[in-house]
Order: structure tokens, then C-alpha cells, then sequence
């Protein structure tokens, strides 16, 4: 499934790259560097997994975002797994949220002649427990 994954994508297929999917994925949730690399199968140097990492998210295969905590966290997103996250800013529980701004590109790359490649949006605010 992985390999097919990183082959349409136009990337080289690598074993490195399949274990880091593959983690992510089994994971279900945003990792840490640190947290990949205590659960790759295959043994990886760090500078390894960022350069792998680099390649996965520019080709659009993970999602990285920092959830306002200055440490990258980075998400297997796949096929139909494009979604973004509301954060607690209290506790810092992290939620998938299936709203995306993406609909708005055509136009606003139109208005300001950009040409949109990627996006992080994330929403923060308090969940029900901190609001009591």
C-alpha cells in the first residue's frame, strides 16, 4: 500500500520512507521526530528521518504542523486523509476536524496571483472540560 503511495506520487520508493508512512499511520495521530524514531522498524539516524520527512511533506503524502508548541509534529495524511485540528489551548488535546479553507484557493490565487501548494490550518481554543 505504501509503496504504491510514494511510487504516484513521483517519489523514489525507499524502505525508510515506507517504514516512516507506515508508522505514521498505525499511529493515528501526530508524531513527534523524536517519537518516529523510537517506532520505525528499520534503524534511522535523525537527519535521516528529517530528510525523508522533508520529501514526504512536500509531496503532500504528511501533514507537519508545530500546534503552537515550537516542536514539529508530523501526520501520515494519504489518500482522503486531508484534515486539520482544534487544539485546547488549556490542555492541549488535539481533535481532527474535517474543515479546510481549500475551497477559497481558486480565488484567492486568482486575487493575489500566488499559486497555492500547501496549507496548515489549525484552530485553537478551550474544549468542554476546560471550559467548566
Amino acid at each position: 500500500m505504501y509503496e504504491k503511495i510514494i511510487k504516484e506520487k513521483g517519489l523514489s520508493l525507499t524502505k525508510k520512507r515506507v517504514d516512516i508512512l507506515r508508522t505514521l499511520d498505525i499511529n493515528k495521530k501526530p508524531l513527534m521526530i523524536d517519537d518516529i524514531k523510537k517506532k520505525v522498524k528499520t534503524k534511522m539516524d535523525t537527519s535521516t528521518i528529517y530528510r525523508s520527512l522533508k520529501v514526504l511533506v512536500d509531496s503532500g503524502l504528511v501533514y507537519q504542523t508545530d500546534f503552537r508548541e515550537g516542536v514539529s509534529y508530523f501526520e501520515f495524511h494519504g489518500e482522503n486523509g486531508h484534515h486539520h485540528h482544534i487544539i485546547c489551548t488549556t490542555c492541549k488535546k488535539r481533535e481532527s476536524i474535517d474543515i479546510c479553507m481549500d475551497k477559497a484557493f481558486p480565488s484567492l490565487e486568482k486575487k493575489t496571483g500566488y499559486k497555492i501548494t500547501n496549507h496548515i490550518f489549525e484552530i485553537f481554543g478551550l474544549c468542554k472540560t476546560c471550559l467548566k
